[in-house]
């Protein structure tokens, strides 16, 4: 009997601690999560609630808002409603231990300020091995719903703001855990909804382990109504949309430190509004080239203006990741294809040769 009660009693100590260490464990791994995150210089984490789910090996952050804390930026730099950690069981049936994470109606705001001061357009890789810390186990799988892009400013003069809604993306095998033998094994699919609700779609497949970025990618934005980023256009070139239909497409490729592609705009029915008494001589020379010069390029049946924009170079830094060369890429390419300019690439060398 007395052997009976003792055993009894242990049982319950070491239930009473299992309970402990229950209870314990969420704040213990927000505590964490929010150490980790609070060493990226700049910033600072918020997460209102964690849920533990041991029967599933996952648990779940709630409420996520990462926020720059040096500077004077109304919005988040990212913000989540919920994400999901967890084992990826799936993968066990190929003989890997992995991850996925689930992400909720997250949004990701760039900031610019014409001043350079105010901006909010990278942050510093610190994020990676935070992210990383956020389960023990490789991300193989990354799923996001109902996610929202911006880039905007809130200092120019007008105010602008560009977005994508509805972005639903998978990224998936990062760790090659399906073992597929192919030379691009790790996958990209986005699409969204521009302001006017223009479809936006990217594809794009890629080698995680290679040293030096490969992949192979493809875009597109088709139709967007360009009275909708005004704001922006006036911000950049002074001029402003009366109606307009923008599309744009990219390919592009890198592998062995080298880049080849295109960008292909094409602007259809265009009108730029006319020009004011009180625009300055070079700012009414502008408006009335952009008209002169959709009116040369124009295609008489479709009322379009299409160009190609090369893409070609070398990849000078071999650690630069894949991720700031597509981001750039298209940051650029949307950006150039949307604002027309010279590009002095023609001197008269050229007349000469």
């Amino acid at each position: 009997m007395m052997i009976a009660s003792r055993w009894t009693k242990i049982l319950l100590v070491i239930s009473l601690l299992l309970l402990l260490i229950r209870l314990a464990m969420p704040y213990a791994i927000l505590r964490y999560i929010e150490y980790r995150f609070d060493k990226i210089p700049e910033y600072k984490i918020h997460i209102d609630d964690l849920d533990l789910h041991l029967y599933r090996g996952a648990y779940v952050l709630k409420g996520i808002r990462l926020i720059n804390i040096t500077k004077q930026i109304p919005v988040p730099f990212f913000s989540a409603e919920r994400i999901d950690l967890a084992v990826q069981w799936r993968a066990l049936f190929h003989r890997r231990l992995v991850a996925e994470m689930k992400i909720e109606s997250p949004e990701l705001n760039f900031v610019i300020d014409p001043k350079g001061e105010q901006q909010q357009l990278t942050i510093d890789q610190e994020w990676q091995n935070a992210v990383k810390a956020l389960f023990p186990l490789n991300f193989n799988n990354i799923i996001v719903r109902d996610g929202r892009l911006s880039f905007q400013s809130f200092t120019s003069r007008p105010p602008f703001k560009l977005f994508l809604k509805q972005v639903n993306g998978k990224l998936v095998n990062l760790q090659n855990a399906e073992r597929l033998n192919k030379h691009m094994v790790s996958s990209l699919a986005i699409d969204a909804k521009g302001m006017d609700d223009s479809p936006v779609v990217f594809r794009m497949e890629f080698d995680p382990f290679a040293k030096q970025p490969t992949f192979d990618l493809d875009a597109e934005i088709k139709r967007m109504n360009i009275p909708e980023a005004n704001n922006f256009l006036r911000h950049y070139t002074k001029i402003k949309v009366k109606k307009g239909l923008f599309s744009l497409y990219v390919e592009a490729a890198a592998a062995r430190g080298k880049i080849t592609g295109y960008a292909k705009p094409i602007i259809e029915h265009l009108e730029v509004v006319e020009v004011k008494e009180d625009d300055s001589v070079i700012e009414a020379l502008y408006k009335s080239g952009v008209q002169l010069l959709s009116k040369i390029l124009e295609n008489p049946e479709k009322k379009s203006v299409a160009t190609k924009i090369a893409i070609k170079g070398d990849i000078e830094d071999p650690d630069t990741s894949i991720w700031s060369i597509v981001s750039n890429l298209l940051h650029h390419a949307f950006i150039q294809a949307l604002i027309p300019k010279i590009d002095n690439s023609i001197d008269m060398r050229d007349v000469e040769l």
